[in-house]
């Protein structure tokens, strides 16, 4: 049904969803003029509805899989990965890791819960199929066919995922570290500066 309605509001976007509805259900005995969350949502909001519930059920449910897609990496495949991923937004030749996460828990949540018999499969068979839409729509899909790791198979998307949802954490409390010393450095500075002209 979501796919239906993804497919129509591409030409009905604005459309209102009690008139979408009241379309469908012309003989049907419910009114739905009295269901007043519906009012103000059109049909382009369905889809980002859905894709927002569907990511907080995966925040949710990914670690439930089978321990068979929970492979651990070796060094060379984190190395693959950190090659290929930006782990802060300065770097546009590579794939922003916040994007990537996103299409690992993706494909992890619509696949792995459900077909138990690809892990050992290439990952890339999977990621690199955009009719997937495990991706969001800025991504260059040039950039993703170009630099995402072929060594990674299907068992280790979870690890893949946990390693670098790790390294992001990891790059934030750099960052907050780096800010906190810098301001601490400017208020040492100013101290000095203030004893200096006294």
């Amino acid at each position: 049904m979501l796919c239906f309605i993804k497919e129509l509001s591409i030409q009905n976007n604005n459309m209102l969803i009690l008139d979408f509805i009241d379309q469908w259900l012309k003989l049907a005995r419910y009114n739905i003029a009295s269901i007043d969350i519906l009012k103000e949502f059109s049909l382009k909001h369905i889809i980002a509805y859905y894709v927002l519930i569907e990511e907080q059920v995966a925040n949710s449910i990914i670690h439930n899989i089978d321990d068979k897609f929970k492979i651990q990496l070796v060094q060379q495949m984190k190395d693959s990965i950190n090659k290929a991923v930006s782990y802060n937004s300065q770097n546009q030749q590579l794939i922003p890791a916040r994007a990537l996460v996103l299409a690992l828990k993706r494909f992890i949540y619509r696949f792995l819960l459900v077909n138990s018999n690809i892990e050992n499969q290439n990952l890339n068979t999977y990621i690199l199929d955009f009719t997937l839409d495990l991706w969001t729509d800025d991504i260059k899909q040039e950039l993703i066919k170009k630099l995402f790791p072929t060594c990674l198979l299907v068992s280790h998307a979870y690890n893949a995922y946990t390693f670098i949802v790790n390294e992001i954490e990891g790059e934030e409390n750099n960052e907050s570290f780096a800010s906190a010393y810098s301001l601490t450095a400017r208020k040492n500075l100013i101290k000095k500066f203030k004893k200096f002209t006294s």
